[in-house]
């Protein structure tokens, strides 16, 4: 040691090392946290716009979802999109605004009938494909493109997308049977439906003594059989839980496979039960196709589709009906609205009566003096009707003296005091000029149509009992057959005799009346004289020409024929029309009804015999062929409701009113075709025979030659108008990125 100094030796400062450690790790976690804030923002900036892109994206298909909505809904009213139909639209979808636009996509010709139009063909026919539902249908389709985009707030494009899409629609008498609601068919004898069976609601299928039969008939053209159900397929009764009867068979989807000895008809049993039993889907599928439960809801017209004005009548709506809108002509009759025919016919005064007929064409021209001449065209009538001496257009009146019940039958109904103002009877100046054939009962005493040497002037006739409903019936009555021959060789005033829009003439009938709008009214349209159509132009009809054009009668009322009606070159060397009829409910009457007698007496001439008892000599029916498609309602049977309920099934969808037993035939050629139940009437199926005392005399049924008319497989053989259910298809799907 020098000078006594000492030298100390210190430790490291480990706390300012420390204290930079910390700075450093501060550092670096405030930089690790400006980093994951900055990334969180990103994130949710992200997120954000993904969000928003996925909304737009959804709110832009949404626009496209929209449009081919519209679209579908403009074919099911019968249109085809056009002029403004193809502007740009918006639509508000959450907040953001979303604009879509339809375009037509033509393809080169040839096209079909119809469809071609500047730049190529609209549509075209086409058949459902194999394996497909409803496969061999044919449809017509039309092709569509789309655009849609949605923007946001701040009125940015956030998504844009497009589509290519068909809109086609299928005729529904390619059916044998289509209905709405549920379908019941349960003959006694044996029935052979061929062709396709629909229901949007649940099927019962059963048989008394039957057997019940669906099948094909390639020989005949039906090549295809499907059953098929909304709901479910049962077998047995829907009107109770204990009928399981008879044997019911359906013919196994054809696949074309030569090996496959699997086609033929495959019986759907009882299962050794006489319960009614739901047919699961595992032993549908043993049908190959041929039997589908479980659809859900096919998209058909509804009934109001047959309803005119309600400014023409209070059974009408203010949005009239499609067949209304396209309707060549319209025949109203007003009740309570005191007319008569003319003034004078022949120099005699004509009566009034308290209804008034009224004819407009479909641009609402008022053609009914037309009609009257028409309906007075004595010379015509005798040289070229079919029902020569019966006036084409008349009324069936309903007697107004007490007592005209199910009771008493109303025994004055012939005479003519029983109406207010009373029919004429008594020979007088009238019926000296026209009607000299007439007897002391001049209301009825003439056989309908075969009197060539008298013409009746009077247009009111009375006395039409509906044992079904318990009342005497209003009905308008038409000669259609006349009404078309008489127009096309009179200057055309109803229609012209080249008009084939809507695939050909479609005549709407209706009563306007304090009870149009009632659901028990007792008012009716009745077609007689029509066992051919003589469309023009001639030589019309199916087989004849490539697109025939047909003919359409349709009322919103009950709906009446009577006789053959549209027989075809069996009888009378023209062929059949395509041809539809369409009402509330279908009523048939044979060929018989209106000539039963050799000499006819005061009770059962005209309509006297509808009162008389079903034992009666004059309710005896007579073989009548009738070549149409049916459109009516029918009453829906109360599960587990019984005997008493049962709405007579689709053996009994055409009402019956005459004696049919001994073998005499209904030979009908058509589509069964049920939108829904009747609005204006509402008498119980009470089965068949019984008794006068017992009040269920309404008929004994006929052997049922009931097939589906292979004709209508070709669209162009399809009746005016026919109703359809609409498909949309997209086929092609795109989408703008940015």
């Amino acid at each position: 040691m020098v000078g006594g100094a000492r030298h100390v030796v210190h430790p490291p400062d480990t706390r300012g090392m420390a204290l930079i450690g910390v700075m450093v790790l501060t550092a670096m976690l405030m930089a690790l946290a400006g980093a994951l804030a900055l990334a969180m923002r990103s994130d949710t900036q992200i997120r954000g716009a993904f969000g928003a892109g996925v909304t737009g994206f959804y709110a832009a298909e949404a626009g496209l979802n929209k449009g081919m909505g519209e679209y579908r809904n403009i074919f099911l009213d019968y249109n085809v999109p056009n002029g403004t139909d193809f502007d740009l639209r918006s639509v508000a979808v959450g907040n953001r605004n979303v604009t879509y636009q339809m375009a037509q996509r033509l393809s080169p010709a040839p096209c079909e009938p119809g469809c071609d139009v500047p730049g190529g063909c609209q549509c075209q026919s086409t058949t459902i494909p194999s394996g497909e539902l409803f496969a061999g249908l044919n449809a017509t389709q039309y092709r569509y493109t789309v655009n849609s985009k949605a923007t946001n707030t701040l009125n940015d494009v956030e998504a844009s997308v497009g589509a290519e899409f068909l809109v086609g629609y299928i005729p529904l008498f390619q059916f044998v049977a289509f209905y709405k609601g549920d379908l019941e068919i349960s003959p006694g004898p044996a029935m052979n439906l061929q062709g396709r069976v629909h229901t949007n609601g649940s099927l019962y299928l059963n048989a008394d003594a039957g057997p019940l039969t669906i099948s094909d008939n390639p020989a005949a053209g039906v090549l295809t059989v499907q059953v098929s159900a909304g709901n479910k397929i049962y077998r047995g009764r829907k009107r109770s839980t204990n009928e399981c009867t008879g044997n019911v068979w359906v013919d196994m989807l054809e696949d074309k496979n030569p090996k496959d000895n699997n086609l033929d008809a495959k019986e759907l049993t009882c299962n050794g039960s006489t319960s009614l039993r739901e047919v699961p889907s595992s032993e549908l599928a043993l049908w190959k196709g041929s039997m589908i439960n479980l659809l859900g809801n096919i998209a058909i017209p509804e009934p109001d589709i047959i309803k005119p004005p309600i400014a023409v009548s209070n059974g009408g709506s203010a949005d009239p009906g499609v067949y209304w809108e396209k309707a060549d002509l319209h025949l109203i009759l007003h009740v309570g609205q005191n007319s008569r025919l003319a003034a004078t016919v022949g120099g005699v005064n004509m009566p009034f009566i308290p209804y008034r007929l009224e004819a407009t064409t479909k641009s609402g021209t008022d053609v009914s003096a037309q009609l009257f001449a028409f309906m007075s065209d004595r010379v015509w009538n005798q040289n070229n009707s079919r029902y020569p001496g019966t006036m084409p257009v008349f009324i069936t009146d309903v007697p107004t003296l007490n007592g005209c019940n199910v009771t008493t039958l109303c025994n004055n109904n012939p005479q003519g005091n029983a109406y207010n103002p009373a029919i004429p009877t008594t020979i007088n100046a009238i019926s000296r000029a026209f009607n000299a054939g007439w007897g002391p009962s001049g209301t009825y005493d003439e056989q309908m149509g075969i009197d060539a040497n008298n013409f009746d002037l009077d247009y009111r006739r009375g006395g039409f009992w509906n044992w079904r409903e318990r009342k005497w019936m209003l009905l308008l009555n038409i000669n259609v057959r006349d009404l078309i021959l008489w127009n096309s060789q009179n200057g055309a005033p109803f229609f012209p005799t080249n008009d084939t829009s809507e695939g050909g003439i479609v005549i709407f009938a209706t009563i306007d009346g304090p009870n149009s709008n009632q659901p028990n009214n007792n008012y009716g349209v009745r077609v007689f004289g029509s066992n051919d159509l003589p469309v023009p132009p001639l030589p019309p009809g199916i087989g004849v020409s490539a697109d025939p054009t047909g003919v359409t009668v349709v009322t919103d009322q009950a709906m009446y024929v009577l006789g053959d009606f549209n027989r075809g070159t069996v009888n009378g060397g023209i062929a059949r029309q395509p041809a539809s009829l369409i009402g509330d409910s279908i009523n048939v009457l044979s060929q018989r009804y209106w000539q039963n007698q050799a000499a006819c007496n005061t009770t059962a001439c005209r309509d006297g015999q509808s009162i008389l008892g079903l034992d009666n000599a004059a309710r005896d029916a007579q073989t009548t062929w009738i070549n149409a498609a049916f459109l009516g309602g029918v009453d829906t049977t109360p599960v587990n409701g019984g005997a008493a309920n049962y709405n007579g099934g689709l053996e009994n969808y055409p009402r019956f009113h005459e004696d049919w037993s001994g073998g005499l035939a209904l030979n009908y050629q058509g589509s069964f075709v049920s939108l829904g139940t009747p609005e204006h009437v509402n008498g119980l199926w009470c089965g068949t025979s019984g008794n006068l005392a017992a009040g269920c005399n309404i008929y004994n049924p006929p052997t049922r030659n009931w097939n589906f008319d292979p004709a209508f497989n070709n669209v162009a053989n399809l009746p005016p108008l026919t109703p359809r259910f609409v498909y949309v298809q997209q086929v092609l799907f795109t989408e703008d990125f940015k």
